[in-house]
C-alpha cells in the first residue's frame, strides 16, 4: 500500500500556475490549484471515488458510498494522521493513501471521477475547488466551507461547470423527516410562515484559554498540512485534532457551523432559500486571543418573505443552554415536551410546524395549540450518496437534493450567523447580490480571509 508524503520538497516552483508535476517538486511555491475545463461527463457504470479523510465523517461517507451506491469503488484516501486509515486498510486493501491531499490529486488525477471532501471545515474549500478544477464531482461534508467568500467561489464554479453533480453531506436532508417538511411547508400546511425558530444544544465552543502542554506533533500526524491555508498552531494534544477544531476560530465554526446545515435546511428548501437582510447576535461573543468559538448563542435574523410567508419573517437560532421563547412553547400547547431538543418550529398564520432533526421523526403540526392531523402523504426516503450518484450517472447536476446552487445560499446564511456571533450586539446588514456587508468594515473582514503564504488555491 503507497503511502506518501511531500515534507521534503525542494522550493524551487515560482507561482505560476500549479502544474501537475509541481507537487512532486515544491511544498513552499504557492498551490494554485489544477484548472480544466471541468467538463465532466457521464463516468462509466463504477464511479471511482477518492475520500479526503478516512476516519470519522469521512469514514461514514465511505461505508455509505459503497454500501448504497451500486459499483462505487474506493481508489485512494488523503488522511493526515496514518493512525486513523486503519478502517480503509482494513475494508478497502486496494485503496491507497497519502498524507497530503495534493499529491493525491496529483497522482490520481485520471483514476477518479468523483470526490468526498470530509476534512476540518478550513480545508472544505480548498479542496473542493482543487477537485472541480479538475473536473471531478464533488461531495462536501457541511458546512460547505469555512467563509462566506469560499462559499460563493464554489456556488459560481459549479455553476459554470454545470456537468459536475455536487452535494452538501447534510444527510437528513434525504430523510422522510425532511422531505416531508419540505414538502409540507410549500403546501401552506401552516398558512403564510411568519416566524421560524431553530435549536440544537450542542456546545462546540470554549471560553477559556485552551489547556494543555505544547508539544511535537506524533509521528504519525504531518502537522504542516493539517493546517493547511490557515496558520499553523502550536501542537497540544486534543485541543485541535482529532475533533476539537469544531472549536477553534481558525479551522472549525463553532455549533452553528457544524448543526446549522442540517437543521436550516428543511425549513430554508421549504420556503424557497429566503435571503438574509439583516442579523444581530444576543449570545456571547469569542475572546479572539483565546481563538475559540463560544457557546450559548442566540442570533436574530431578519429574512426576505416571499409567496410562502406573511411578509419580512423573523428566524432565530439557538444552542448550548439558550431555549425556546415562551411565544414557541405556546404554539405547542403550552407543553416544552413537544418541543424539538434539536430542530425547528415554523410558525404561520394557521398553526405551527415542529420539525425534528431526525431521520425518522416526520414533523408535527399543532392548530390553536393542539396537536392536528397531517393530511398531506408524507414524502418518500431516497438516500443521500445515491442520489448523488444519481446525478452522476444522469448528467444532471440538478438533481442532487442539496447540489450547490441550493446548498451554497443555505450554507451562507449559517455563516452569516457565524459572522454576526464574532460581533455580538451589532446589527449586521447583508447585501446578497454583492456578498458584503453594507458599510461595515468590521464584518466585512470575515467574508474572505487570506491563505497562508504558499497554500494558495486558484479561484479562492
Amino acid at each position: 500500500m503507497a503511502v506518501r508524503s511531500i515534507k521534503n520538497m525542494n522550493q524551487n516552483t515560482s507561482r505560476r500556475k500549479f502544474a501537475k508535476s509541481a507537487v512532486a517538486t515544491s511544498l513552499a511555491a504557492p498551490w494554485v490549484g489544477w484548472k480544466s475545463t471541468a467538463n465532466a461527463g457521464n463516468p462509466s457504470d463504477h464511479i471511482r471515488f477518492v475520500c479526503f479523510g478516512a476516519n470519522g465523517r469521512a469514514w461514514s461517507n465511505i461505508k455509505e458510498m459503497t454500501a448504497n451506491v451500486p459499483n462505487a469503488k474506493l481508489v485512494a484516501v488523503a488522511e493526515v494522521d496514518l493512525n486513523r486509515t486503519n478502517h480503509v486498510k482494513e475494508h478497502h486493501p486496494d485503496a491507497k493513501i497519502y498524507q497530503d491531499w495534493r499529491q493525491l490529486l496529483d497522482k490520481e488525477e485520471k483514476n477518479f471521477d468523483a470526490a468526498i471532501v470530509a476534512t476540518p471545515d478550513h480545508m472544505h474549500g480548498p479542496i473542493a475547488m482543487s477537485t472541480m478544477q479538475l473536473g471531478k464531482h464533488t461531495y462536501g461534508e457541511k458546512p460547505l466551507t469555512r467563509t462566506l467568500h469560499e462559499c460563493r467561489a464554489l456556488q459560481n464554479f459549479a455553476a459554470a461547470n454545470p456537468k459536475l453533480a455536487t452535494q452538501m453531506g447534510n444527510q437528513v436532508a434525504s430523510a422522510p423527516s425532511n422531505l416531508s417538511s419540505v414538502k409540507w411547508l410549500r403546501e401552506g400546511i401552516v398558512g403564510k410562515v411568519k416566524a421560524v425558530h431553530s435549536i440544537n444544544p450542542k456546545s462546540w465552543g470554549q471560553l477559556g484559554p485552551l489547556e494543555g502542554e505544547i508539544t511535537a506533533p506524533p509521528e504519525s500526524v504531518d502537522w504542516e498540512v493539517w493546517n493547511g491555508v490557515r496558520p499553523v498552531a502550536k501542537y497540544i494534544e486534543r485541543a485541535y485534532h482529532p475533533s476539537q477544531w469544531r472549536k477553534r476560530l481558525d479551522y472549525g465554526t463553532g455549533t452553528l457551523g457544524d448543526m446549522g446545515c442540517h437543521i436550516y435546511h428543511p425549513w430554508f428548501m421549504g420556503l424557497n432559500q429566503p435571503a438574509t437582510l439583516e442579523l444581530t447576535s444576543y449570545g456571547p461573543g469569542p475572546h479572539e486571543d483565546l481563538k475559540s468559538w463560544p457557546t450559548d448563542s442566540k442570533i436574530h435574523y431578519r429574512m426576505k418573505g416571499n409567496e410562502l410567508t406573511y411578509g419580512d419573517f423573523d428566524f432565530f437560532w439557538y444552542d448550548g443552554k439558550q431555549g425556546f421563547p415562551d411565544e414557541v412553547i405556546q404554539a405547542v400547547g403550552a407543553d416544552p415536551k413537544n418541543l424539538p431538543k434539536s430542530g425547528s418550529v415554523v410558525i404561520g398564520t394557521e398553526g405551527a410546524l415542529v420539525l425534528f432533526h431526525s431521520f425518522s421523526a416526520l414533523p408535527k403540526l399543532y392548530r390553536s395549540g393542539a396537536e392536528a392531523e397531517i393530511r398531506s402523504a408524507p414524502a418518500e426516503k431516497t438516500e443521500h450518496h445515491l442520489n448523488w450518484a444519481e446525478g452522476i450517472r444522469s448528467d444532471n447536476s440538478d438533481k442532487p437534493t442539496c447540489n450547490w446552487a441550493y446548498a451554497g445560499p443555505m450554507t451562507e446564511a449559517v455563516l452569516l450567523g457565524t459572522v454576526a456571533t464574532r460581533l455580538s450586539g451589532e446589527t449586521l446588514k447583508w447585501n446578497t447580490a454583492d456578498l458584503t456587508f453594507e458599510g461595515d468594515t468590521k464584518a466585512n473582514q470575515y467574508i474572505k480571509e487570506e491563505y497562508r503564504s504558499g497554500w494558495e488555491v486558484e479561484g479562492m
